[in-house]
């Protein structure tokens, strides 16, 4: 190989990166260092009578669907978002949207008929790029009562291929601002993938779960700035894992400065894992195992206002058959399993999302054997009740 043509390959190389490259950079540059975390404890209510409610969200239909999140909206207005189509990673994937607006304050409303917001078309049009399939989503409300989604989209392969995207709502969901991707990495931007809720920072700003799976299988943390004008937008990530043991991490903060995260197991042991953060989360402890199972599937983790952490998870090692929530002591030492949700053989449950409303309700939503998004609201009286009647 003569020196002209290694010229010219490393000139060719240069070109093609230094677009991403300049976007990395400016990202990065505007995004802040090591932040705060706010503590969004639930309020403790303990007179409240015990409730929980069951129901589907969207009618039933023919496509398969996964991967719900929620957030509310300051009137007490919910927003849901998944993705569905004839299977996991077909070509006819699309984003589904829904809301329930409140009818009176503290009074239910009716889901909306979901309606599809981003699929492969509309995402290759607004990306400026060849889009195979989307993926998960994550909805989550900021100032002004704008809604945000980061979502998944593959232009090559699996979801080993993926990359992050962001869209932004201003009017409560009934408009999208393009699509714009997340240039997380100047070098192969790619394999990240988002699943669970965000924590605000005391700044201002968001520090978002996600993950990687592309040779290495591990988690990451997204550090999320938006400019006030729901516009310009900072953001940068870091490295909670190493290796291919843990993947798809929830955050809990335990003050303001120091968090939990618990992760999907992906190893050879069947449990969820668990490390600290004790700087505003730039640098975390090794993940260690905690008792509690996992079939290498999604968990959810919510700070409970007596200092305590319930988990939303599948309770087996091998199967997604079983969703149950488990409630741990105040030092993370031992785990209560407080009750069984979902228990058929042979059927799935999964993907659990957890979200904390302004009432003191605890929202859970999750995949209801690939065919439904079931809903489920409950109280702290309700779990409380629960846990005692398991002693």
């Amino acid at each position: 190989m003569n020196k002209k043509f290694v010229f010219i390959l490393i000139l060719l190389t240069l070109l093609l990166y230094a677009r991403p490259f300049w976007q990395w950079f400016q990202a990065k540059k505007g995004a802040p260092g090591p932040s705060f975390h706010v503590v969004s404890a639930l309020p403790g209510a303990t007179n409240e009578r015990p409730f929980m409610k069951e129901e589907f969200i969207g009618p039933p239909g023919a496509m398969q669907v996964h991967a719900a999140s929620m957030a509310e909206l300051g009137d007490g207005t919910l927003a849901a978002v998944w993705y569905g189509g004839e299977y996991e990673g077909s070509k006819d994937t699309r984003i589904y949207f829904t809301t329930r607006v409140p009818r009176a304050p503290g009074e239910e409303g009716e889901w909306s008929l979901p309606r599809g917001i981003v699929d492969r078309v509309s995402a290759g049009k607004e990306l400026k790029r060849y889009i195979k399939k989307t993926g998960n989503p994550l909805i989550f409300s900021g100032p002004g009562d704008r809604l945000w989604l980061i979502y998944v989209t593959v232009s090559v392969g699996g979801w080993s291929g993926s990359a992050l995207n962001v869209t932004v709502s201003h009017d409560r969901g009934r408009n999208w601002a393009p699509g714009r991707r997340l240039t997380l990495s100047p070098f192969f931007n790619v394999s990240e993938l988002v699943r669970n809720n965000p924590l605000p920072l005391t700044g201002g700003g968001y520090v978002i779960p996600i993950y990687h799976e592309c040779i290495g299988i591990f988690s990451e943390l997204l550090w999320f700035f938006p400019k006030s004008d729901g516009k310009g937008l900072n953001y940068r990530k870091t490295r909670l894992t190493w290796g291919k043991r843990f993947l798809q991490p929830t955050i809990v903060a335990l003050s303001p400065d120091s968090a939990v995260t618990f992760h999907r197991g992906h190893g050879v042991r069947k449990n969820i894992g668990m490390s600290f953060g004790e700087d505003g989360g730039e640098t975390w402890t090794a993940p260690g195992y905690i008792e509690l199972p996992n079939p290498d599937a999604g968990i959810a983790a919510l700070l409970l206002s007596d200092g305590r952490v319930l988990l939303a998870y599948n309770h087996h090692r091998e199967t997604r058959e079983n969703l149950s929530l488990a409630v741990s002591d105040r030092g993370f030492r031992s785990w209560r399993r407080a009750a069984v949700l979902e228990d058929t053989p042979g059927e799935e449950f999964s993907y659990p999302y957890l979200l904390p409303t302004g009432d003191g309700s605890i929202h859970l939503v999750y995949t209801w054997k690939r065919q439904r998004i079931k809903h489920v609201v409950f109280n702290e009286a309700w779990l409380h009740k629960q846990v005692s009647d398991e002693r």
